[in-house]
């Protein structure tokens, strides 16, 4: 349960969902910038919020649930009515409870997101696939597969392809043996045999089926864009992804990241969010495709992402964004991100030995050498305690073992 009198001196309280790196992330930024702890609301405690002096955990084992949720926020806004929150969500099921209780919470929440309508024209892979067509934005070949349908002709590109849920709110609810966040199918027998498993989970929702970009961690990028209120985009930050994670329930997720500036791709992304009127952080997942030369959209996700702090990184605070214009009221300048850094939580040796071109690797040494690698969960100036320490580095060398068993695909 959280600190009722420490909370209670501060100028704003953030309530950050979840108990993920990204949330711890999120409230170190939110610490950096306003000295301030957040309350985290989660189904349990993890390694990366456990023992922290930044965080203060709200444990509800049925958060999911609208009712049991509601009533975790009445009770926050009890104990500090008087008292600004700001409330956070880490994945798309919580953003999408908290946009659906916009209306019931007192006025001094600040929800700093869009509304329902233009939310489900972006998180929708479908939708999103089809804005990005409409807009030519460039993104993977796919085809939609409705759950009442049977994939009966041949596909209109080539094996191996990728296989998701269209609505990741529905599929994070359900548990099953042989769960991904993303399948990869190398031939029509693995493509049916992932399909009658995602139907008898009872993942009836659409399925994307899609062509696979060819390359290696290193072709992955990433992108955040903050939209203002105004609709106007006042922060760009782009970055490369080097290594990701390739554990099941983690793949995908960015190990490493380094930090660079890429104009067409903002202007791309752009695009998009302008003509739904989105506001709020978005976080685009894309790939380069060496075939064409163009960067490709994966999917929008209405939110800071799970790597967030590699914005922090470059002197950049994406929390000080939500207080400047939602609490200070101030008129926000753009700010594009050009410092090249590197975001890592794994070690250097790990991630050097994955990097195979030499240009880039000789990059990644240089930051090293120069000091500019951050790792979120090293915060040792402020986390003090022995219990918290020793999880953070078993943790991060726990990646050999993880690396060993689940190495990146050749």
């Amino acid at each position: 349960m959280y600190n009722k009198n420490r909370l209670s001196k501060q100028q704003f309280i953030p309530i950050i969902l979840g108990a993920s790196i990204g949330v711890y992330s999120t409230a170190r930024s939110f610490h950096e910038a306003y000295g301030v702890n957040s309350i985290s609301i989660c189904r349990h405690l993890t390694g990366q919020i456990n023992h922290s002096n930044i965080i203060e955990p709200l444990v509800e084992s049925r958060m999911e649930d609208e009712d049991t949720f509601f009533q975790c926020l009445q009770r926050i806004t009890d104990d500090f009515p008087n008292t600004p929150k700001i409330i956070i969500g880490s994945d798309e099921w919580h953003v999408e409870m908290i946009v659906k209780l916009k209306g019931a919470l007192d006025k001094s929440w600040i929800i700093p997101y869009t509304d329902n309508e233009k939310l489900q024209k972006v998180i929708d892979k479908t939708n999103f696939y089809k804005l990005c067509d409409e807009l030519d934005v460039d993104y993977p070949k796919y085809i939609s597969l409705k759950s009442n349908q049977l994939l009966d002709n041949d596909l209109p590109f080539s094996f191996p392809i990728v296989i998701k849920p269209t609505s990741r709110v529905i599929y994070e609810s359900l548990s099953f043996n042989g769960k991904k966040k993303v399948f990869i199918a190398q031939n029509r027998h693995e493509l049916d045999e992932i399909i009658t498993l995602l139907r008898k989970a009872g993942y009836h929702e659409n399925l994307v089926i899609q062509e696979y970009v060819p390359g290696d961690d290193t072709a992955m990028h990433i992108l955040t864009l903050y939209i203002a209120q105004d609709g106007q985009t006042k922060l760009a930050a782009f970055g490369q992804t080097l290594l990701e994670d390739h554990t099941p329930g983690g793949i995908g997720n960015p190990v490493a990241i380094r930090t660079f500036q890429n104009d067409e791709v903002v202007k791309q992304a752009e695009k998009l969010v302008k003509h739904v009127g989105y506001v709020g952080f978005a976080n685009f997942d894309l790939k380069y495709d060496q075939r064409d030369g163009k960067y490709k959209f994966f999917e929008l996700n209405p939110r800071l992402g799970r790597s967030n702090f590699y914005i922090t990184a470059t002197g950049h605070n994406p929390t000080e964004f939500y207080i400047d214009e939602y609490l200070n009221q101030k008129k926000l300048s753009y700010t594009i991100v050009k410092k090249e850094v590197l975001y890592s939580i794994v070690p250097k040796k790990l991630l050097l030995n994955y990097i195979r071109e030499a240009e880039l690797k000789g990059r990644i040494r240089k930051l090293y050498s120069k000091r500019l690698v951050k790792n979120p969960l090293f915060y040792f100036s402020v986390e003090k305690n022995i219990k918290r320490l020793f999880y953070i580095f078993a943790s991060t060398f726990n990646y050999y073992r993880k690396f060993k068993k689940y190495p990146p695909h050749s």
